[in-house]
């Protein structure tokens, strides 16, 4: 990978020369954006690619140059790929509006939306939700840079909504935010220039609500006593996949299984996780009863019109449960709740591998550095929380 900065002498304009951006990644991915500025052959040291003290914007050209090429070296040092674009987004563009890329996240949303109908799969109109929430924020700021998302922004929203909103509603706001806000930061398309994230301590305090996962005991109990219902096998089947949800095995197909193993990537929540987990014997099992084959699913449930299916799946689960003498609060998301606290909770497992064995996306900008888990680490923390029950 090679990055620097360069006057074009092969362009020449009323300005001078432009100053652009070299990004070489591969010989199909490479970039040569133009800044901001320009130059006059006079003006400019070729062997150092910096301005002369002769040119006009002597000082703000060469501020924007330090900055850049501090930002150069710690792309060059870090381990983690980009593509040639990421790094033109990273250096030229960490100013940019969060508005923008969050009105392209509402049209990835709705293509997705539009792909899940020919399954009759709703996920509950997470687009509309998306342009309803930044619709808020527009009215109270009409154009919002990434650079301006910070504690105290956060803290005169939440005033301003205190007299009409409730709690959770703000919570609800925010939540949003905080989503388009990681994701840009995950795509590479901005870099927050400190660690410390804006959203620490922001959220409203809300009633706590019910919890909905099982003990190690309950999931014990619905091991020895298998119920012959496809209900129960959902259930089980989320678990046994590492704290899948309902939405998930409905719509997943042969082609995510590679090498034993369920690859996919989770789209929920504003993140886009991927799931790469091993397929032990008991979801083997299950998989291999619900076997089709004039169907490209793993379950049924695409035959379905899935939020009056999920919701009798719920409610019948409910009714099961208690005869073997559940008393936890059930709900669909209980095996991927039930799984990260067996997990983090009651085995004291690695929390990190948990959540990246869940889909569950990480809290810290440092974790948008790191690289994924091995497979024989993760497979050894998913096979302990299948083994406790």
């Amino acid at each position: 990978m090679k990055i620097r900065f360069y006057l074009d002498k092969t362009i020449t304009k009323k300005e001078g020369h432009p100053l652009r951006l070299y990004i070489y990644v591969s010989s199909k991915d490479r970039k040569y954006p133009f800044t901001q500025y320009s130059s006059l052959a006079k003006d400019w040291d070729f062997i150092k690619e910096e301005p002369k003290k002769s040119h006009p914007l002597y000082t703000a050209i060469s501020d924007f140059l330090y900055e850049n090429r501090r930002k150069i070296l710690k792309l060059l040092n870090s381990r983690e790929s980009k593509t040639s674009q990421q790094i033109e987004n990273y250096l030229l563009g960490n100013s940019d509006s969060i508005y923008d890329f969050w009105e392209e996240r509402i049209k990835e949303l709705e293509v997705h939306r539009e792909n899940r109908s020919k399954t009759d799969l709703n996920t509950g109109g997470t687009a509309g939700k998306y342009s309803n929430n930044l619709s808020v924020f527009k009215a109270y700021k009409e154009e919002l840079m990434f650079s301006e998302i910070n504690y105290n922004f956060l803290y005169q929203f939440k005033l301003s909504k205190s007299k009409t909103c409730s709690p959770g509603g703000i919570n609800s706001y925010l939540a949003n935010l905080r989503a388009v806000y990681k994701q840009a930061i995950k795509r590479g398309l901005y870099t927050p220039e400190s660690f410390s994230n804006p959203f620490e301590g922001i959220m409203e305090t809300t009633g706590k609500t019910k919890d909905k996962y099982l003990t190690i005991d309950e999931m014990k109990i619905l091991k020895s006593n298998p119920i012959d219902h496809d209900f129960y096998r959902y259930f089980m089947l989320c678990f046994y996949l590492g704290g899948l949800d309902f939405i998930d095995i409905a719509s997943l197909k042969k082609s995510d299984i590679k090498n034993n193993r369920i690859k996919f990537i989770r789209f929920k929540g504003g993140t886009n996780e991927l799931i790469d987990n091993s397929i032990f014997e008991e979801a083997k099992e299950i998989i291999n009863y619900f076997e089709d084959p004039d169907s490209d699913y793993l379950t049924p449930i695409h035959k379905f019109s899935y939020k009056p299916y999920r919701d009798k799946y719920v409610r019948e689960i409910r009714k099961k449960f208690k005869k073997l003498g559940i008393e936890s609060y059930v709900d669909s998301k209980s095996p991927r709740y039930t799984f990260i606290n067996i997990g983090s909770k009651e085995l004291y497992l690695n929390r990190d591998i948990v959540k990246e064995l869940t889909g569950h996306s990480q809290n810290d900008t440092h974790s948008i550095y790191e690289g994924k888990f091995p497979y024989h680490v993760k497979d050894k923390v998913h096979k302990e929380i299948i083994d406790s029950l």
